[in-house]
């Protein structure tokens, strides 16, 4: 009975690990062939747990089956493999005190439990640090000219921002209203703030040379709730860092809720700014 505990113990733990490694190198392989390298490593080393040759040949097995035997997979699957084993031995070792004070039933559901939830959170915290990579990649450095005014902005491209001004097709980016309002011309400004989106139409407070330049637009929001804002032509927008261009006669709008904007950006550009 012990030796088949032991087995299922380390076949559960060498598919957590399997799965973890899946994750992290983006390898599909189907689930029933992480199970059958699981068990076929656990079974090893259960037989040859006091052994180093059995500790080798059974992670050596354990890569093998699942993902291949290759110098490539032993490198790349191989090495997260092993440091996610580190890390997941490091840990139970640690509360091992606490584990062997328990039950069988409540050591199997303690362990089992400790490695899934160890290794769900390192596979999230991984994840949250490639978007992060990835999102930086995507922060440049803005100069937007508008009403002959220069602003000189912290940029993110988001390819989720597919938003165009519905009569010229033009891309419609974001600005945060907080990030230029000190600057913004002091007529405009004031107009800006006196505009009411329930009466949308009324313009008159805006400058004659402003009118022009504005634009009514429609935007849908998350929860389906549809607002009128108003986007303005900017004259140009010169982009530096991924990527490296001049845009003329696009359209800016305003926000004040710049808290959700990615990276500490000052302005949300369109994806066809890449």
């Amino acid at each position: 009975m012990i030796g088949e505990l032991l087995v299922l113990y380390n076949t559960l733990f060498n598919y957590f690990l399997l799965k973890f490694t899946q994750e992290i190198t983006g390898l599909y392989v189907k689930r029933s062939r992480l199970i059958f390298s699981a068990f076929c490593s656990g079974l090893i080393a259960s037989i040859l747990h006091h052994s180093l040759l059995g500790a080798v040949l059974s992670f050596v097995i354990l890569i093998g089956v699942a993902f291949s035997f290759n110098i490539q997979t032993l490198l790349k699957q191989g090495t997260v493999l092993f440091i996610a084993t580190f890390f997941l031995g490091g840990l139970l070792t640690s509360l091992l005190p606490f584990l062997l004070n328990q039950s069988d039933i409540l050591f199997f559901i303690f362990s089992t439990s400790i490695a899934f939830i160890s290794l769900s959170s390192l596979h999230l915290k991984w994840r949250k640090m490639k978007q992060e990579k990835i999102q930086t990649s995507f922060v440049v450095d803005c100069e937007l000219t508008l009403l002959q005014q220069s602003y000189h902005l912290r940029g993110f491209i988001d390819t989720g921002n597919e938003c165009v001004e519905p009569m010229s097709q033009k891309p419609v980016h974001f600005l945060s209203y907080n990030a230029v309002s000190k600057n913004l011309p002091s007529e405009f400004h004031d107009a800006l703030l006196k505009w009411d989106e329930k009466n949308p139409y009324q313009l008159g407070m805006f400058p004659t040379e402003v009118y022009p330049k504005i634009r009514m637009l429609t935007l849908s929001t998350v929860q389906k709730e549809k607002s009128t804002v108003l986007a303005f032509r900017f004259d140009r927008l010169k982009i530096s860092g991924t990527t490296n261009k001049e845009i003329h006669d696009e359209y800016v709008v305003f926000t004040r809720n710049d808290v959700k904007y990615p990276q500490d950006a000052q302005m949300i550009l369109h994806v066809l700014a890449l």
